[in-house]
């Protein structure tokens, strides 16, 4: 894989990957061996990414939509014609779900009084400039007067005193 890219395709993205593939076999003909190719060509692959909010509210998604593919030779025929390109697909969009993940893991991103309290009402991917993609979330909390007062103090806790 060459030079894949992450653009921002409001309120999704698009991801632009160039790879060159080959495979090789190898063979004994007459007492000699031989290496043929089997499968080989460039391509260029896009996939466009949406990001969603699962059925529990607390959980992102990324649905896959398989763009232009852009192929020679024999890697052409295949990524057209067989699942390659559909695996190719799932495979990105759990790349990138992995590292979103990581990111937003509300137990570690919230204050302990409000754990488990968030539920996430949208999520969607913005340009952040200078090539850079973020992930933006709405949410919703609803707290009792009890976790209002413990979230105050816990804030309290960690500013500073001047």
């Amino acid at each position: 894989m060459r030079g894949p890219t992450l653009t921002p395709n409001e309120p999704a993205s698009l991801v632009v990957v160039q790879l060159h593939y080959e495979r090789w076999v190898c063979a004994k003909l007459f007492g000699k061996q031989r290496m043929q190719k089997l499968i080989g060509g460039n391509a260029v692959i896009q996939v466009k990414l949406t990001p969603s909010v699962g059925e529990n509210h607390t959980e992102l998604r990324l649905t896959p939509e398989l763009g232009p593919i852009q192929a020679d030779g024999t890697l052409g025929e295949l990524l057209r014609a067989g699942n390659v390109g559909g695996i190719l697909r799932d495979k990105i969009q759990d790349a990138i779900l992995t590292a979103m993940q990581k990111g937003l893991d509300l137990d570690a991103i919230l204050p302990p009084a409000l754990q488990g309290d968030v539920t996430i009402q949208d999520a969607r991917f913005k340009d952040a400039g200078s090539g850079r993609l973020i992930v933006t979330l709405d949410g919703l909390v609803q707290i009792s007067d009890e976790q209002l007062q413990a979230l105050e103090k816990q804030l309290k806790s960690r500013l500073p005193f001047h």
